[in-house]
């Protein structure tokens, strides 16, 4: 996870001096109402699991600290399929969590998202990342880097499993090489690549063809001419981001 810091802190200076690692008893007290942790989330704990600082990776408050208090409120969690991560500072009521029955890479489990209640179906949870250090890159990237970037359109595929099936999400890694990208960090299903005078972020589904893909630049000629090569070349329609109404309007 050290390498989550510095990759955070090129683009929030002092990001080292903001975050606190969780204490060894915090630590061990989880363990005994989760159950063994995988070695992504211990290695996210021993490093800024007391605090994110004034990062917050989606609104999602990842504080041991409230975790461990969700376990001593939600006792029918404990010792189960889904691990407890994260609560949800956003609007949806949905916590985060991590699936054993899922695992991915060495030691990380998909991150799925559903709302604390007794008795939720585990096939009605929301897969969001195939592992937990993909979506923490991911975030990062989303909430640091391309919104330095003015210039931005956003490429979606179909939602429908079948349609989704049709569009290929390699497309967009080989063109954003050929486009002068390069990858950074080290997520495998989703995608980060940096030009300098431009972004390119990218997520797939974990568990469907879906996927979709941020595009930024510095310079509005280059946006447009960038936004018809990855039109041409996947099938998709770029649209600018939303941008949300001033209060009172």
């Amino acid at each position: 996870m050290q390498t989550l810091v510095e990759f955070i802190a090129q683009y929030r200076p002092g990001f080292s001096e903001e975050i606190v690692p969780a204490d060894e008893l915090d630590i061990a007290l989880l363990e005994e109402h989760a159950g063994p942790l995988p070695g992504a989330y211990l290695r996210f704990l021993q490093t800024m699991g007391t605090s994110t600082g004034e990062f917050s990776f989606a609104e999602a408050s990842f504080s041991i600290d409230g975790t461990i208090m969700t376990y001593q409120a939600k006792p029918w969690l404990r010792q189960g399929r889904f691990i407890n991560v994260a609560g949800d500072n956003g609007l949806s009521g949905w916590d985060y969590f991590l699936d054993r029955s899922r695992p991915y890479g060495a030691d990380d489990c998909m991150l799925v998202r559903m709302p604390l209640e007794e008795g939720f179906p585990p096939e009605a949870s929301h897969p969001e990342h195939a592992g937990l250090e993909e979506f923490l890159y991911y975030e990062a990237f989303k909430a640091l880097r391309l919104p330095m970037l003015p210039h931005r359109r956003e490429f979606s595929s179909p939602e429908d499993p079948g349609a989704a099936a049709r569009y290929r999400a390699d497309l967009v890694s080989a063109l954003a090489e050929k486009k002068g990208f390069e990858r950074i960090g080290p997520t495998r299903r989703c995608a980060l690549y940096e030009r300098g005078d431009a972004g390119l972020l990218l997520y797939q589904h974990p568990a469907a063809p879906a996927f979709s893909f941020s595009l930024g630049c510095e310079e509005p000629a280059e946006m447009e001419q960038l936004a018809r090569d990855f039109e041409a070349r996947t099938g998709l329609r770029g649209v600018a981001p939303r941008v949300a109404s001033p209060p009172g309007l």
